[in-house]
């Protein structure tokens, strides 16, 4: 039996569930007892949780998911918007090609599951949905603008977003992490050429992002917290899972330093030159 008193298997949705966080959140799911649709593009051989084909720039699959899941087991009550893109690049250079693919999946991909799920939430008088945003939605990155901006993006309709579903008894926030320890880097959109006038910065970052990531929190950190958040009566706005220190920066320092000396410390960090 829940807090909330729903006593039925609820049903969960988590996009992008192939690798990284959403595997691992639909995995540890689905073993505590949850009835997880884990979904990715590509076909699963074998998982923990049952697995969905979805498309999440396609609306036209995305109704198709949905449509699947309802006539299986008749309703959706947790959407975990994850399915998500990395991109380190100059704004100046940054393909217009790999632009789109990122905030269509990014950005798109989360507003139009949004809307797909919303009318069965309403309908049920109840839900929760969890954008699985970044730090990098709190602040803005260098080489990482057009990151940060899709997951700005998700900040402002996660805000947008609470205020007009509460009283339909859907709540919404955005799980924020910092560096995980995924293989992330397989799926970034690296954007590096040579003859770049931001090198060495660029590859610096780029450089700096992997070592970050190789010893960043475990993915079960996200997965335990979704949990324990899927328990509460009342979500949040933010949450933030991360290191301490990355913890620090995007929360209290990002907030309390005045925006020029916050700047430089983020320069500093990256070796961004004046």
């Amino acid at each position: 039996m829940h807090e909330d008193g729903q006593s039925a298997q609820e049903v969960v949705l988590v996009t992008g569930a192939s690798s990284g966080i959403g595997k691992g959140i639909a995995t540890y799911l689905a073993a505590k007892g949850y009835k997880v649709f884990g979904t990715s593009r590509r076909e699963q051989a074998s998982t923990d949780f049952q697995w969905k084909a979805l498309d999440v720039t396609n609306r036209t699959s995305i109704e198709r998911c949905a449509g699947e899941i309802m006539a299986e087991v008749g309703r959706i009550d947790i959407l975990i918007n994850n399915a998500g893109l990395g991109m380190v690049s100059s704004l100046e250079e940054a393909p217009q090609e790999n632009v789109e693919q990122l905030i269509n999946t990014n950005f798109y991909g989360t507003m139009w599951l949004i809307q797909e799920v919303m009318p069965i939430m309403r309908k049920q008088g109840r839900g929760k949905i969890f954008n699985i945003s970044s730090i990098a939605g709190l602040m803005g990155l260098p080489y990482r603008s057009i990151y940060s901006a899709s997951k700005f993006a998700i900040e402002g309709l996660t805000e947008s977003l609470r205020c007009e579903v509460e009283k339909f008894g859907v709540q919404v926030c955005t799980i924020q992490p910092g560096s995980i320890r995924t293989d992330i880097k397989g799926s970034r959109v690296s954007h590096l050429p040579e003859a770049s006038p931001y090198n060495p910065e660029l590859k610096y970052v780029e450089n700096t992002i992997n070592q970050e990531v190789e010893s960043g929190i475990e993915v079960n950190d996200v997965a335990t917290m979704i949990e324990r958040l899927l328990k509460k009566q009342k979500l949040q706005p933010k949450y933030v899972v991360a290191k301490p220190f990355q913890k620090m920066v995007a929360n209290p320092l990002r907030r309390l330093l005045p925006s020029s000396i916050f700047e430089r410390l983020v320069k500093g960090h990256y070796k961004i030159s004046k």
